[in-house]
């Protein structure tokens, strides 16, 4: 009998609110807006933005990602009314302390399953690039020897 074991989430991972509020060091309000690191980070998003974006934040569940925001946004609603299929947004409880054991298991389920596609959508990006790659190299060597028999 094969047993499949389910690796605990690192303390690192953008799973836990903790490791969300982290990326949040340059975050451009403050924590008297309505979208503070700690209302950001609750709502289920952590930074991807840089310097030219400093406010692009991305869900660490469904992968929306969404920027331009104002103080007086709410995240949650921001992140409900953009993505309201999102499985953290449905299950409603910013605070993983309030999740039961099967709530935990389902946003586990699929934060691992968007950590595969993205996963999955990198490697076809580089299959892809590798294609044309390759392509071209083709065509080259045709022409070539093409011209070579002329």
């Amino acid at each position: 009998m094969i047993v499949e074991t389910i690796n605990v989430l690192e303390a690192t991972s953008y799973f836990w609110k903790h490791s969300r509020r982290i990326t949040y060091n340059n975050w451009p309000f403050k924590e008297s807006d309505n979208c503070s690191a700690d209302c950001m980070a609750a709502a289920g998003f952590y930074v991807i933005g840089n310097d030219d974006e400093p406010d692009l934040v991305e869900c660490f569940i469904c992968g929306k990602q969404l920027n331009g925001w104002e103080p007086s946004d709410d995240p949650w609603e921001e992140h409900e009314k953009h993505q309201s299929k999102c499985p953290f947004v449905k299950l409603n409880k910013p605070n993983e302390m309030d999740w039961t054991v099967e709530e935990l298991y389902d946003m586990y389920k699929q934060y691992k399953m968007k950590e595969y596609v993205d996963k999955l959508n990198k490697e076809m990006n580089m299959v892809k690039d590798e294609m044309i790659k390759l392509t071209k190299e083709l065509y080259d060597c045709k022409k070539s020897q093409k011209n070579k028999s002329n």
